[in-house]
């Protein structure tokens, strides 16, 4: 960040958050059950937000002045989720060399965070996509005061768990076109490589965008974004990467991995572990 007028832009356009919540449910939980519930948690939240939003406009628009208390960067009108998605992890035991190779440093990485990968009890992803961070606060209200935790859906859901872990990260960048049906998607999880100050952020990043563009033009994958973790905030590692396969695990994906581990420069003594996951469709 070069000057103030950066920072200020930055607070007046602030990047999309991602709220993301890893969880695995008991053993003796069937996977069609807990996911059925995740996907009714999904439209109690959607609609209650939705509800939430509106009477917020409506209050706006009205002769109070209560909202004069408002933060000028809290639009009502940008509190609701941009999105939901739903992912499920997988663990293949068969595929191409950087694949095997990879996968059992995905499987350490979530055990290290608590997880039990390939054990029973489904082990799933849940992703909130907010604008700013004032939607916080209003999710928050959403999610523990209008749905309730203790209650419901919400409340099935929490029992159900055998451990769960949050994280809230930042979308640093997002290449090519998102397909909206369930495909395969390949996770990286990965640190900023050397030690602090060797390398700088915006010098990390404009490399890792560099080979992700080239790939994105050799076809490697049709859609990728970059999420790094706010200051903080959540649990594992700083980056994640999501690349979307929508032909599946094929030989492209071993050339991108191949490539982002032996690459010079910046990338140089980057490590990383691997999960896959399949995305469900939230209706």
């Amino acid at each position: 960040m070069n000057d103030f007028s950066d920072a200020i832009r930055r607070l007046h356009h602030p990047p999309c958050l991602i709220y993301s919540i890893l969880s695995q449910a008991w053993p003796d939980l069937s996977e069609g059950e807990y996911t059925e519930n995740l996907l009714a948690l999904h439209g109690r939240i959607r609609l209650e937000t939705h509800r939430f939003a509106g009477a917020l406009a409506e209050l706006e628009a009205g002769p109070s002045t209560s909202l004069g208390h408002f933060r000028p960067q809290a639009d009502p009108r940008r509190y609701p989720p941009q999105d939901s998605r739903q992912y499920r992890f997988v663990f293949p035991e068969r595929g191409s060399p950087s694949l095997l190779r990879y996968l059992p440093e995905g499987k350490k990485y979530l055990e290290k965070l608590g997880f039990a990968p390939g054990m029973p009890g489904t082990l799933q992803e849940t992703e909130f996509h907010l604008s700013g961070s004032p939607a916080l606060d209003f999710m928050e209200i959403v999610v523990r005061d209008m749905v309730g935790i203790d209650r419901g859906v919400h409340g099935k859901q929490i029992r159900a768990l055998s451990n769960v872990g949050f994280v809230l990260r930042n979308l640093v960048l997002e290449l090519g076109k998102r397909r909206p049906d369930s495909h395969p998607w390949a996770v990286l999880y990965f640190d900023k490589p050397g030690t602090p100050g060797t390398i700088t952020y915006d010098i990390f990043r404009a490399a890792l965008r560099t080979l992700l563009e080239d790939h994105l033009e050799r076809g490697s994958f049709s859609h990728v974004c970059l999420h790094q973790r706010k200051l903080g905030l959540g649990l594992g590692a700083e980056f994640s990467l999501r690349i979307q396969l929508p032909l599946g695990l094929d030989p492209k994906l071993d050339t991108f991995l191949h490539d982002l581990f032996h690459e010079e420069g910046a990338l140089e003594a980057l490590r990383f572990a691997l999960a896959i996951q399949e995305e469900i469709v939230v209706p």
